[in-house]
């Protein structure tokens, strides 16, 4: 997330007013004709492969915190019959 500094828009007041922004319409159309289907797609590879160890690791540590506080061993009354 990118802010502005408060003296930039304090000095200018009309910056944003002026630049615009796409709507997300135009984005998509500009993606979709530029690189097709395809390029909405574009880094969800990487990014996958860089999320993985991340959520794996998570995962990891709750269960192992899990196991040293003994709370697989727990059974709850609400679910005992199912």
């Amino acid at each position: 997330m990118m802010s502005q500094p408060l003296v930039v828009t304090a000095n200018r007041p009309g910056l944003f007013a002026r630049l615009g922004r796409p709507s997300f319409a135009s984005v998509a159309r500009s993606s979709y004709a530029e690189d097709g289907f395809r390029g909405f797609f574009r880094g969800l590879g990487p990014t996958f492969l860089r999320a993985f160890p991340v959520n794996a690791s998570a995962f990891f540590v709750f269960e192992a915190i899990l196991r040293l506080a003994g709370a697989e061993k727990v059974r709850c009354p609400l679910l005992s019959g199912l």
